[in-house]
This record gives structure tokens, sequence and C-alpha cells, in this order.
């Protein structure tokens, strides 16, 4: 598999029902990108149409994400927002950061987790959380088919 730097990857643009531009990133894989914005965006409720365009390589898709940023000022954009000298190790953090996330999901995605009656988004192996939904697919079969062992056995916990 090419190094990251080196794959293809988009620019895409959120806009609500009514045209308005929310958002604009980069990814290789748009729609994970986009289930993780699903879990992590209180605005995403508003996104109704999603506009993607490739790049040949991370580094092209960077500076066209930059310059559509600076240019069209999505709502809910931080990143390239100012444009001071002052600014760019920040921008740079925060492109390096993009660029570790979108490596780890290669391998991860982005799930909701439930701990002690509290979620939490948390990047698993798909293997994981498939075991997970299978598993509580045999507690919720336990519960429904005998209680009373189901009882005995969550009080053991």
């Amino acid at each position: 598999m090419a190094h990251i730097e080196d794959q293809p990857t988009s620019v895409y643009r959120l806009y609500t029902r009514g045209g308005r531009l929310l958002y604009v990133g980069m990814t290789n894989n748009p729609d994970t990108r986009f289930a993780f914005h699903a879990l992590t965006k209180r605005w995403w409720h508003l996104v109704e149409k999603r506009e993607i365009e490739w790049h040949p390589n991370r580094g092209t898709a960077r500076q066209h994400e930059a310059i559509a940023i600076k240019a069209e000022k999505p709502v809910h954009n931080s990143m390239h927002a100012a444009a001071d000298a002052h600014d760019t190790p920040l921008r740079d953090a925060r492109s390096r950061l993009s660029t570790l996330v979108d490596e780890v999901r290669v391998e991860h995605e982005p799930r909701w987790l439930t701990y002690f009656g509290q979620r939490y988004v948390a990047l698993v192996e798909p293997a994981f959380h498939e075991e997970a939904v299978e598993n509580e697919r045999i507690v919720n079969a336990l519960r429904e088919i005998d209680p009373e062992l189901y009882a005995r056995l969550s009080a053991d916990d």
C-alpha cells in the first residue's frame, strides 16, 4: 500500500439544504470520515449535500483545502481560517493530526462504545466491534430466555 501522503486524497464540502457551506475537509476515505463526523460533530444533522473532488496526493489536496477554507469561509472550519504568520505552527499541527487520524482509520473505524452507561467515541478494529455486537446479542437472548439466570450472572459482576 502506498504511503498516505502519496495516495489520492479528496477535498470535500458539506452544505445545508439551503446551500450554506458548513465545512471543508480532506480525507482519503470520505465514507469513513463522514461516519466519524456523524459521531463527533454537533452540526452533522444539518448536512444535506456533499461535494467531493479528488486530488492525486495529500499535499495537493491540502493546498486546495486551505485555499477553499480561506476563500469560501465555511461556518465550522477553524483550520486555515486565519492567515497570520503566527498561525502556521497550529495549522501544521492540525494537518499532521489529520494525517495521523487517516492513517489510524485505515485499519480502524469510529464506533460508539458504552462504558458504565456513558457513551464514548472510539476507534476500534472492525473485528472487535463485530465480536462486541455478537456478545450483546447473546446477552440479550439470555435475558429473554432465562431472566433468572441472567439476573444471577449480572449480580456476579
